[in-house]
């Protein structure tokens, strides 16, 4: 499958996977990601199970804070 990655195409063998399996494979495990798909937020509880399929525009982001 093929989908658009913070804007950016990324291609992966499997025709389906989770968002916790993207975030896996680009192995990004901070503590505080926010995740969109097809412009709408994906619960953290829901990663294990809400499925990207081929085409789907996926935009992650790390939230950082500081002062």
């Amino acid at each position: 499958m093929t989908i658009t990655l913070n804007f950016a195409s990324e291609a992966f063998e499997e025709a389906s996977l989770t968002v916790s399996d993207i975030l896996a494979r680009k192995h990004w495990s901070f503590p505080l990601v926010i995740v969109k798909v097809n412009g709408e937020v994906v619960e953290r509880s829901a990663y294990a199970e809400h499925v990207v399929k081929d085409g789907d525009e996926v935009e992650a982001y790390h939230l950082v804070s500081g002062g």
